[in-house]
């Protein structure tokens, strides 16, 4: 099992860190420059050592490593720790209780015609005279 990895290098210049980047993004790699000099990837079961030998032969210089906990990531890119949920949605509990009062179950069960609601007549075999081939 392979493990994803993030790796940070930095390099004696700009256009050093530029060109180092172009050739990481040509191979399939998504590097970030970041402050000019530094070059952030992320290896997701990809080639350690064709990343660490184009950014050294750009003069590059790995100055971080950290392993990637995928639960994170999907933490980072949905942020489902803020997803706010309106109150009007998580209050089906009064309106549950309006329900249980008037000895209702489902939201069609006071309908004159206990088949009122039923959009499906349930029969399948023929086609409708509307069906056109």
């Amino acid at each position: 099992m392979q493990h994803d990895t993030a790796l940070l290098f930095q390099f004696p210049d700009e256009a050093m860190a530029a060109m180092a980047a172009d050739t990481l993004s040509e191979l399939g790699y998504e590097p970030d420059v970041s402050g000019g000099r530094e070059v952030h990837i992320h290896l997701h079961g990809s080639d350690l050592t064709s990343a660490l030998e184009i950014a050294q032969s750009h003069g590059g210089v790995m100055c971080g490593q950290s392993r990637l906990d995928e639960n994170a990531i999907t933490a980072s890119a949905y942020s489902l720790d803020a997803i706010t949920i309106p109150a009007h949605l998580v209050n089906e509990d009064l309106i549950a209780r309006e329900e249980s009062e008037m000895g209702l179950r489902n939201h069609d069960e006071d309908a004159a015609d206990p088949d009122a609601f039923t959009p499906d007549p349930g029969t399948y075999d023929h086609f409708s005279g509307d069906v056109h081939t």
